[in-house]
């Protein structure tokens, strides 16, 4: 038997682990991104000196804001696009209500099926069931 097939499984399954984890954070940024756009952010390219380093200060994947002229701007920065989603705050609010309708409503229902079966088990079939496991 080969003595390094251990270590090249190993390093196979590292990798794969690595290749899911960093496309799962795309996938992630992608999400936000798309939300985003729904919201209504405009996609905008550094293209001044300013704007550049501006735009690299920003920590990428990340919603930050800040006050410019009286207003408050959101921004996401993706440096792997070149890109910066930029929005006000009726944007950011319907950003928020995207987010909250696809990502934090399907869970709720998801809870609520979870409580629903928990509270059938309750109601006597787990001692019915409880009573068919030996002790």
């Amino acid at each position: 038997m080969n003595r390094y097939l251990p270590h090249l499984a190993l390093c196979g399954l590292s990798g794969l682990f690595l290749a899911l984890f960093l496309s799962g954070c795309a996938t992630h940024l992608q999400k936000k991104e798309t939300f985003l756009t729904q919201a209504g952010f405009r996609a905008v390219k550094p293209q001044t000196p300013a704007q550049i380093a501006h735009f690299q200060s920003l920590p990428p994947g990340h919603i930050r804001h800040e006050e410019k002229n009286g207003q408050t701007l959101y921004m996401l920065a993706d440096p792997t696009k070149n890109l910066l989603l930029v929005g006000g705050e009726a944007e950011y609010a319907q950003y928020q209500e995207i987010l909250y309708a696809k990502e934090v409503e399907p869970g709720k229902k998801a809870d609520k099926i979870t409580k629903g079966i928990a509270n059938i088990w309750d109601q006597g079939w787990g001692s019915v069931l409880g009573s068919m496991v030996p002790q």
